[in-house]
């Protein structure tokens, strides 16, 4: 199981990247350095990224006060970036100061506090904390709605925001029609093939795989496919999220085939990228890909891939307590199925502590 979605599914959710650069009076050189980290965070080189926006914070903190409003665009970057990689911790650090900065500064109702709000609620449903996500992501929605300036982009962005959190509480026809409603903002601004139209449509084909409705989702992911191959390239990490989502459709449908060559492809990649033996992402292709061999009974190829699984969840800073319990969950059926219960059992109360102890 891997990000928006993390408690519940095994598939991958893109989220869309936060709208703007907040701030009033920016040096040119501070703007410039932003455009590249934010470059950096699409190609998924976010060491780089970081580096470059840690640098500048500190630098404009030097200049103009920790608590100066100039300081907040780098607050918000950073927090995208955490977020992207499921550092929701930091992540929320990151926005919950930049919110603080923003309500001092400007006051209410203006766009660059909606940008900090939003992508604060964004990680608290992350993050399961629903019942404080919710009226933060209303209050962006809201901001955005009375002083919009984006042409409906960052409506968009908060339409999706909160429909992954209606996904997160089980509303799903909320959830459905706010998905709707952000795709028509998106495709009216930047196009019916626009990056940010296709992120949006990952998310509902995922909402209509976890309803069971593949005939919808199927022709819809594979839609994302084609525009992320055409503008990102075939062997970018967004790729691999949606080959994985495709492959688990085709695994519920049984087919087999189809399912283990997507799932190949989409672990290729992740495999040659930086990071690869802490990434959650390759660790949740991994645990789909064994429970597609133990529905063959190729037990022992699932026990290989079940059991890197878990070893790359336990090396992931960013891997939620479910993440890795539903890995360890999945080894122990694979090594019961393998006759090794012994081994099944020590694994399965790993399991149930791990659960317990982050509770």
């Amino acid at each position: 199981m891997s990000m928006n979605f993390s408690s519940r599914l095994a598939l991958i959710v893109i989220g869309t990247a936060a709208i703007g650069l907040a701030g009033c009076a920016q040096q040119k050189d501070a703007v410039s350095l932003r455009n590249e980290a934010q470059l950096l965070v699409n190609k998924a080189e976010f060491s780089r990224a970081e580096e470059l926006l840690r640098t500048q914070l500190a630098h404009d903190e030097k200049g103009y006060g920790p608590d100066a409003i100039e300081i907040t665009a780098n607050l918000d970057l950073l927090g995208d970036l955490y977020l992207r990689e499921g550092r929701l911790g930091e992540a929320e650090t990151m926005y919950k100061r930049s919110v603080a900065i923003k309500e001092k500064n400007l006051r209410p109702h203006m766009m660059d506090l909606s940008t900090s709000l939003n992508g604060l609620g964004r990680t608290l449903t992350a993050r399961g904390h629903m019942v404080q996500a919710q009226p933060i992501l209303e209050q962006a929605i809201s901001l955005r709605e009375e002083n919009d300036t984006t042409n409906g982009v960052a409506i968009a962005d908060s339409e999706n925001s909160l429909a992954s959190f209606y996904v997160g509480s089980g509303l799903y026809a909320d959830a459905e029609n706010l998905y709707k409603q952000s795709i028509a903002h998106y495709e009216k601004s930047a196009g019916k093939g626009s990056m940010e139209a296709a992120n949006v449509r990952n998310n509902l084909a995922s909402l209509y795989y976890v309803q069971q409705k593949y005939d919808l989702a199927e022709p819809m992911f594979e839609w994302v496919l084609a525009t992320y191959e055409r503008n990102l390239g075939d062997v970018h990490p967004d790729v691999a999220s949606v080959l994985n989502n495709l492959a688990e459709l085709h695994r519920h449908r049984k087919e087999f085939g189809v399912a283990e060559a997507q799932y190949k492809r989409a672990a290729q990649i992740l495999e040659k990228r930086p990071g690869a033996d802490t990434n959650p992402s390759l660790a949740c292709i991994l645990n789909n890909q064994a429970l597609l061999y133990a529905a063959q009974n190729r037990n022992l190829d699932a026990e290989t891939l079940a059991r890197r699984s878990v070893e790359i969840y336990e090396r992931a800073a960013s891997a939620s307590p479910v993440a890795v319990s539903n890995a360890l969950r999945t080894h122990a059926s694979i090594l019961s199925s393998c006759g090794r219960a012994e081994e099944a059992k020590q694994v399965q109360e790993k399991a149930s502590r791990l659960i317990s102890s982050s509770r």
